[in-house]
């Protein structure tokens, strides 16, 4: 019976905030307050760097889906070296274009 009431005064003194007076906090309140913030500043500061290294990681791997794009279209422009391999894609096309005859006498 005695620890029963003696759990119901510690519970009606944190209600009416006496636990922390007769422990003396109010002395160092402002350490709390100022551990407070600096946790929570901790806290965000965290949940940002990782969102950013989040979208650091998004970058990169849309990155390297461009590198390993851009190598492919350079080896197939690597493979348009040569005026008959042009010559002869502008023919399947249906292009009307064709060597010059003759050299040009004019250029602009």
């Amino acid at each position: 019976m005695k620890t029963g009431r003696t759990i119901i005064n510690i519970l009606k003194a944190i209600m009416r905030g006496n636990l922390l007076l007769s422990m003396r906090v109010d002395k160092v309140f402002m350490h709390i307050v100022y551990l407070f913030a600096v946790v929570w500043a901790s806290i965000f500061v965290s949940l940002k760097i990782e969102e950013t290294l989040r979208v650091v990681e998004k970058n990169n791997r849309v990155l390297e889906s461009l590198r390993i794009e851009h190598a492919q279209k350079t080896s197939e422009l690597a493979g348009f070296d040569r005026v008959s391999t042009v010559h002869g894609l502008l023919q399947e096309a249906g292009s009307q274009v064709t060597f010059p005859g003759k050299p040009a006498a004019h250029i602009d």
